[in-house]
């Protein structure tokens, strides 16, 4: 028995490790030749804990990428608008500003084509799980990894937690179909200011111009502490 369960683990590590070395070959070859054109869309929702009401706000811009540029266009209207909105002397609301200054062009870089930022992440990732499960009625395989991102070298930053986790469906090709991370992060700052943050982020992948497209991202957590306490929601 004992001989039959060291065999079963050995055959269980060879598979994750093959997967996890198919995956990142398969984000590889995604380059993005090609051009592809559409628009990006930003919906933000935050809820004080002093408040409770939440505040939603909705940005779009149209984006064409190719080989060698990524163009973003924002609509001018909506730049006015939220330029003056921040500088309304009774009452400034800077949301809008906010919401665009967020969907920044890295963001929407990642957004057009996921495959490298995918590739950092499962960089240091350890496999833990791997099983078929169907995604959407489609056949899929699913791996399940930790992974540790850099941390802030500050020296008056006191890292207590810092987990990170990552589910990926595969299609038969080993290019995800889906995604789900969860994170969760507590530290402090210069002893007496402490912070944490707790979030899960799912998303849904197509392939599009030799590009991991990411169709949609939804994201919501809370965060506490060194001035905020408040949950969110990003799709």
């Amino acid at each position: 028995m004992k001989y039959a369960a060291l065999l079963a683990l050995l055959v269980s590590g060879t598979v994750s490790a093959s997967s996890l070395a198919e995956l990142k070959a398969a984000l590889g070859a995604l380059q993005g030749q090609g051009s592809l054109r559409g628009t990006y869309e930003a919906r933000q929702s935050k809820t004080e804990a002093d408040v409770g009401k939440p505040e939603a706000t909705t940005v779009s811009a149209r984006v064409e990428d190719s080989a060698g540029e990524l163009r973003i266009g924002w609509d001018r209207d909506l730049l006015k608008r939220a330029l003056d909105m921040s500088q309304r002397a009774s009452k400034p609301d800077t949301e809008l500003s906010m919401a665009i200054n967020q969907n920044s062009a890295n963001r929407i870089a990642g957004a057009v084509n996921y495959a490298p930022r995918l590739l950092n992440i499962i960089a240091t990732g350890q496999v833990k799980a791997e099983r078929s499960e169907s995604w959407q009625g489609r056949p899929a395989r699913v791996l399940e990894l930790a992974y540790t991102p850099p941390i802030d070298g500050n020296s008056s930053l006191k890292v207590k937690e810092n987990s990170h986790t990552a589910k990926l469906w595969l299609g038969a090709d080993g290019v995800p179909l889906a995604a789900s991370f969860a994170h969760s992060v507590r530290a402090s700052f210069m002893v007496f200011i402490s912070y944490e943050e707790k979030s899960t982020e799912n998303y849904v992948f197509g392939q599009m111009a030799n590009r991991l497209v990411a169709l949609k991202r939804e994201e919501q957590g809370m965060r506490k502490g060194a001035g905020q306490d408040a949950t969110y929601r990003n799709v």
